[in-house]
């Protein structure tokens, strides 16, 4: 027991370094986790009215924005991101990241290259429970987890797109133009925090599919500037994406 602590706390230790601080507001452990760090999340965005400020552009030129986060609720995908972040505040960083989700199941990967040898870390929700698996060299370790949050609460780029989608209300965009990301045509937004203090950044600008699918951000945050681009999406994602790499140790 002792030794999987350790192999899970060497883990966590190179999750947060490739992410840096751990963000305000981050999601709880488990499936839900996993389910506000995405597309899910955008169910509490909606294009109602009200006094509040809210994620409706400002022309006529594009989409309102809270209708895509709206669109996509339950979306299935699969998308691979280039993260960086750099400046005072932000440990540099590049790498990518995999986002699957087929609700109500998710899984994300993080790799990096480490004296030209790549390691991937990879977080699954499954409706058995949650596991972090290990890989590297070919090999695989898995262990089954609870009370642990998803990696993505400890990077701000994921944060970002969390902190939109569940909090809209405090929020202000303005549609800004079309370009073309990872295949897909996206719906770019500049975006501004109303000042609230759960705001995981104050401003910066934002492009989704239009089913939804977060294909680009760009903000600065804790002292750095961070970016997230989508170098790859699909919307077909197969079950065998969710099969654990090795059996989880002590089952």
């Amino acid at each position: 027991m002792d030794g999987k602590r350790a192999v899970l706390a060497l883990m966590l230790s190179v999750i947060v370094a490739c992410g840096g601080s751990t963000p305000a507001g981050s999601a709880g452990a488990g499936a839900s986790a996993a389910a506000t760090a995405g597309a899910n999340a955008s169910g509490g965005a909606t294009s109602g009215g009200g006094g509040a400020t809210t994620t409706a552009a400002t022309t006529t030129n594009g989409p309102k924005l809270a209708d895509l986060l709206a669109a996509g609720k339950l979306a299935e995908y699969k998308i691979t991101y280039r993260i960086s972040a750099s400046g005072g505040g932000a440990d540099a960083f590049s790498g990518d990241q995999t986002w699957y989700f087929k609700p109500p199941r998710a899984r994300f990967d993080f790799s990096m290259d480490q004296g030209g040898q790549k390691t991937t870390i990879s977080f699954f929700s499954l409706a058995d429970g949650t596991y972090y698996c290990f890989g590297t060299g070919g090999s695989s370790q898995c262990f089954g987890v609870s009370g642990v949050g998803s990696p993505l609460d400890q990077n701000f780029a994921a944060s970002a797109q969390q902190s939109l989608m569940q909090h809209p209300d405090q929020f202000g965009a303005s549609f800004t133009s079309q370009r073309s990301i990872a295949g897909q045509q996206g719906y770019c937004y500049d975006v501004k925090s109303a000042g609230a203090a759960a705001a995981a950044f104050s401003a910066g600008t934002f492009c989704y599919s239009k089913d939804g699918l977060a294909l680009l951000s760009s903000f600065s945050a804790g002292g750095g500037n961070w970016s997230m681009e989508a170098t790859n999406v699909s919307t077909t994602v197969p079950d065998s994406d969710f099969t654990l790499p090795a059996k989880p140790l002590g089952r």
